[in-house]
This record gives structure tokens, C-alpha cells and sequence, in this order.
């Protein structure tokens, strides 16, 4: 009888947690390291699964190694970390150098913007031509997309314009200054300017990627080897389950008092107005699609940025863990 009860009684907890939480309740959490920001959306986030407890829930203690893109996808291939955020461009260059990665979740969409003086007189981007324009380094996923909208709008970004290339600071300074016509900007960065009442967006890069390629492009999703992926099923989906309950929160607004008060931590918001307005951002900014259309919509941004000569030729269908 006693027998009888104990199984019952291991049914009936496995019915009601879950196998996953189960054998985590067990055997305890996982600790697995994953590189992420410090600061900016892939940070908060990471800080939100976190203080929300959703890594323990899926049998995870995550520690978060921060770092930037390049060093986070740097320490995925020196086996420094099991996970990392990175960027599309980013994982099809190290396919091409024979770090076999696959992403397996999504964060953010790019968020970028062409942001203008709000008396200047362009309506479009085409009445940037010619002109000079702040934008950031080559190698980056921001002057990616920005070649990739520029394409096809039957332009050529290194041909009609003339690039200033700078980092962030330096490029609101160039703005600032009148030294360039319009910047190549992201967020939270481009809600201060326009909330600053100087500045105005001229192109959002998500909407007009989104009308284009059916999708905006992502910035950033979760990263993994693929024998990790293949060995590890489990490890996979338990990630990938924090990941999207974590956006799940963020998309229903729901995450409000964590975001307010992490605003100046993650992404220097004080007044009220810029907290409100990035929490508003932050919120349309992550990314809740993982799905085939998804998938051809980013493969075919990509495969604008191989045409371009800005990525190397490699099998993106491979990239994405469905």
C-alpha cells in the first residue's frame, strides 16, 4: 500500500511541475555561463530572468559574464561561455571561420534609426545623397542594415554618401555640432534626442526592413555550438524557455516596476518623460518571433548583406534552431 501511495504521489508532482522543474527540484539547477551586455536590452533582460527567477524555474543558475558583442561571441568559440548574445552578421562570420554556432532564441530587433535635426529640410533618405551621414564602423551589424536599406532603395551606402564613421558619443557630438546631416542612431539613445526636442527620426530601420523583408532585422538573439545544441537538447529548450517568458513579461508590460527601476542602470533614462518613452520603446523593441516566415525574412536580410560583399558567403538556413 505504502508502495502504491509513493507512486501516486511521484505522478502526481510530476503532473503538476513538470519533468523539466522535476529533476531540477532533484538534483538542483544546472550553472551554465552566458556572455551578455552589461548595459542596453541584452543586459536588462539577463538582469530580468534573473531577479524574476525565471532561469531557476527552468533549472538554470545562469551567471552572466558582460561583455560586448565581439568578446561575448569570442568566448562562445573559446568554450568560455555556453550561450552568448550576438548578433546574425555576427554568427555567419564565425561560420565562415569554422565556429559551428547556431542561434536558438531572439532578443532584440536592431532599433536603429536615421535621426536628422528636426529643422532640417530632408523628408526622406534619398534627399541624403550625397551629404554626410555619421555612421558606425563597417564591421558592425548597425552599418549593415543601414546598407542593406540602402540597397534597396536602389542606393549604394558607400557610394552616394559620405560616411563619417564614429562610435556612439561621437556621433550624437557630429550631429550636435552640425558636422553631419543625419547620424546612424539606436536605442535608448535615439528617445533622448527626440525627446530633447532638437531631433527627429527620419527612417526607422524596423519598419522599413519590416515592409520590406515581412520581419525587422534582429540585433540580437542567443547563441550556442552546435554540438552543444545536438548533445544538450534539454540545456536548449530549458534557455530558450527563460529567454521567452522573460519578452513574454517585457511585451506585456509587466516588467513596468523592474524597468523603472533599472532605468539609469541599463540605459541611463532619469526624467520621468525618458523612462516612460523607453519603456514604451523597450517594450516594441524585443523580439516574440521564432518561426519559418521569420526565418526567410532574416535570411533574405542576410543574404542582402553577402551580395554586398559586407558578409561572407555561408549556408544561413543553417543558423536557426526551430
Amino acid at each position: 500500500m505504502k508502495i502504491t501511495h509513493l507512486v501516486l504521489l511521484t505522478v502526481l508532482v510530476l503532473a503538476s511541475v513538470g519533468t523539466t522543474d522535476f529533476v531540477a527540484a532533484a538534483q538542483g539547477p544546472q550553472t551554465i555561463a552566458i556572455a551578455t551586455a552589461a548595459s542596453g536590452q541584452s543586459g536588462y533582460i539577463a538582469a530580468l530572468i534573473e531577479a524574476k527567477g525565471m532561469a531557476a524555474k527552468h533549472g538554470l543558475k545562469i551567471q552572466n559574464l558582460m561583455m560586448d558583442f565581439t568578446e561575448a561571441a569570442n568566448a562562445l568559440r573559446l568554450g568560455r561561455t555556453v550561450a552568448s548574445s550576438m548578433q546574425p552578421s555576427t554568427a555567419v562570420n564565425l561560420l565562415k571561420s569554422g565556429t559551428d554556432v547556431r542561434l536558438i532564441t531572439p532578443q532584440i530587433w536592431s532599433g536603429n534609426s536615421w535621426v536628422v535635426r528636426k529643422d532640417s529640410p530632408y523628408r526622406s533618405f534619398a534627399d541624403l545623397k550625397g551629404k554626410k551621414i555619421g555612421n558606425f564602423a563597417r564591421v558592425t551589424g548597425a552599418y549593415f542594415f543601414s546598407a542593406v536599406i540602402a540597397k534597396e532603395k536602389k542606393l549604394d551606402i558607400e557610394k552616394d554618401f559620405q560616411n563619417v564613421p564614429a562610435e556612439t558619443g561621437a556621433l550624437i557630438a557630429l550631429l550636435e555640432r552640425g558636422e553631419v546631416e543625419a547620424i546612424n542612431m539606436f536605442e535608448p539613445h535615439t528617445t533622448k534626442l527626440v525627446l530633447s526636442g532638437k531631433y527627429r527620426v527620419l527612417l526607422d530601420f524596423d519598419i522599413e526592413l519590416e515592409q520590406i523583408f515581412g520581419a525587422p532585422p534582429l540585433k540580437s538573439a542567443v547563441g550556442m555550438l552546435k554540438e552543444t545544441v545536438e548533445k544538450q537538447p534539454a540545456l536548449v529548450k530549458a534557455v530558450r524557455g527563460a529567454y521567452v517568458e522573460a519578452v513574454k513579461l517585457i511585451k506585456s508590460g509587466e516588467d513596468k516596476d523592474f524597468f523603472e527601476a533599472r532605468a539609469k542602470e541599463f540605459f541611463n533614462l532619469s526624467t520621468p518623460e525618458e523612462v516612460s518613452a523607453g519603456l514604451k520603446q523597450n517594450r516594441q523593441n524585443f523580439a516574440a518571433r521564432w518561426d519559418d516566415p521569420f526565418f526567410q525574412s532574416q535570411n533574405q536580410i542576410l543574404q542582402t548583406g553577402i551580395s554586398l560583399g559586407l558578409l561572407p558567403e555561408v549556408n544561413v538556413n543553417a543558423l536557426w534552431v526551430k
